[in-house]
């Protein structure tokens, strides 16, 4: 596979698809659940790295530098280091019902550690967790044309996952005055 972007030789390439890679070797991980995820992304902007999303987990990860979240007590938020390991997908996986990049890696793999523990206090500080409703990791951060559009895909065969239809309504309203509904 010829590659754009000389991307770190840990990371899977599209023929080894998907694959679990131990933390605090070359990264460790910081995870939160989809909601808290759509507005740390939302609040960071382009200062955040990849993101991974595991949709069976309704989870979102970041990858930081090894030890830059080792000492992280944050409501909601799951760090990952030394003795354990992440499913790590192939970079150009950014669709799909499994394991796939949110935010594909460009030019770098790992997103910087202090950013992302500042917002992440100030989304978990508020004491909010994920409603009850459930909202795809693509309506949370306006990506409305890959949503579920409120039907719950069926799962792989073979795969023990549960989808859930998204409850946003984006596939409801209309765009704009005078404009066709978004598409469903």
């Amino acid at each position: 596979m010829q590659r754009d972007v000389p991307f770190p030789a840990w990371l899977p390439t599209a023929e080894q698809g998907p694959r679990p890679l131990p933390c605090g070797r070359w990264f460790d991980v910081v995870g939160a659940g989809g909601a808290e995820s759509a507005r740390a992304i939302a609040r960071l902007g382009e200062r955040t790295g990849p993101v991974i999303h595991h949709p069976a987990e309704h989870a979102m990860f970041w990858l930081v530098p090894v030890g830059s979240a080792d000492l992280w007590r944050l409501p909601g938020i799951t760090v990952l280091g030394t003795g354990e390991r992440l499913t790590v997908p192939p970079p150009n996986r950014t669709e799909g019902p499994c394991v796939r990049w949110l935010i594909p890696p460009r030019r770098r793999c790992l997103t910087e550690a202090a950013a992302l523990h500042h917002v992440l206090k100030v989304v978990t500080a508020s004491g909010h967790r994920t409603p009850d409703a459930y909202r795809t990791v693509e309506c949370h951060t306006g990506a409305h044309r890959l949503c579920t559009k409120a039907v719950a895909p069926p799962p792989p065969a073979g795969i023990p996952v549960i989808y859930l239809a998204c409850d946003c309504g984006c596939h409801e309203r209309a765009v704009g005055p005078g404009r066709d509904r978004l598409a469903s």
